[in-house]
């Protein structure tokens, strides 16, 4: 037992003993680990150094490379410009000369002045009241109105316009024409502006173009029942004057819009206006004349030849007397 006892004490010490080495050579080896915190500044500009180095080194052959203009280096135009604006050997001459050109230079490069054409007020007034007339016409005679433009494109409606045969007398249709002729002679008016001088854009003028006008389409639509009497087609003839009334007042309503642009555009817009104009009532005036002549022709037994002797007689030359009229 005391044997055991001395055995187990001896095996303790050395177990005490060999920790204590252990703990003694962990403290040794940390102590030899530790790094200085102060670190030489020699060592520090080696390392900056060897990392841009290696960074220069790696850089892409197409990469950006700003280079800097040399501030000494020569500049002759600046050197012939300052020769000039620099008074040397009171040479005052030659600087005078050089502000002498740069004053024509200016009055070359400058646009010249445009001036702008002021229209006279009445014509806007005028404008309103041609509005103002349509609105009442609308307002106090709506049924009237709606079949105008109902009638174009149904031939129902167009069938019960012309049984009624009031067209000459009824008062909206009246109304229209009146304003169809002033309306169509504000607009002559306003582009014969851009070809002739303002000062014969009056209205005294403007009355004369719209009477004549007026009295132009009356005279085509007497001459027209006449001829109607005479080879006794009343029926046909009244039908067809129906189509010339819708095509007048329909027209009328796409002149409206275009009055407001001439009025209040250039003179240079003028062209493309008018052919706009002339392409739309073209187109409104064949489409129902074709609809009209094709039920004539299939109906009845009429020759083209007379056909299209009317149609150079009454509808093609009062269009060209109008013209011709105007350009006198």
């Amino acid at each position: 037992m005391k044997t055991k006892y001395r055995l187990s004490q001896i095996r303790k010490k050395l177990e005490y003993l060999l920790m204590l080495v252990i703990v003694i050579f962990s403290f040794v080896t940390l102590k030899a680990q530790t790094v200085p915190l102060t670190i030489p500044s020699d060592s520090l500009q080696r390392a900056v150094q060897d990392s841009l180095a290696t960074v220069a080194l790696k850089k892409d052959s197409l990469a950006r490379v700003y280079i800097f203009l040399d501030n000494n280096r020569p500049n002759p135009y600046l050197d012939s410009l300052r020769k000039q604006v620099i008074v040397s050997d009171n040479n005052f001459v030659s600087w005078m000369e050089f502000a002498a050109s740069l004053v024509t230079h200016k009055e070359e490069a400058t646009m010249p002045a445009v001036s702008k054409v002021d229209r006279p007020l009445w014509i806007i007034g005028v404008l309103i009241l041609l509005f103002l007339g349509i609105g009442l016409v609308r307002l106090f005679f709506y049924s009237n109105f709606q079949n105008i433009i109902y009638g174009f494109f149904n031939d129902r409606v167009l069938a019960q316009i012309s049984k009624e045969d009031n067209v000459v007398t009824s008062w909206p249709y009246i109304f229209l024409y009146i304003i169809f002729s002033f309306s169509l002679g504000l607009f002559i008016l306003i582009y014969r502006s851009a070809y002739n001088p303002m000062s014969a854009v009056t209205f005294a003028s403007f009355l004369q173009i719209s009477v004549f006008v007026a009295i132009l389409f009356v005279t085509k639509i007497v001459m027209v029942r006449a001829i109607a009497i005479v080879f006794e087609v009343e029926r046909l003839v009244r039908e067809y004057i129906t189509v010339l009334y819708l095509v007048y007042f329909n027209s009328m309503l796409i002149l409206m819009p275009l009055l407001l642009f001439v009025t209040f555009f250039p003179t240079s817009y003028f062209k493309i206006i008018l052919i706009f104009f002339l392409i739309v009532v073209s187109i409104l005036f064949l489409y129902r004349f074709l609809r009209t002549a094709y039920s004539v022709v299939g109906n009845l037994r009429f020759s083209i030849f007379y056909l299209i002797l009317y149609l150079c007689s009454l509808e093609i030359a009062p269009i060209l007397i109008l013209v011709k009229t105007l350009n006198n």
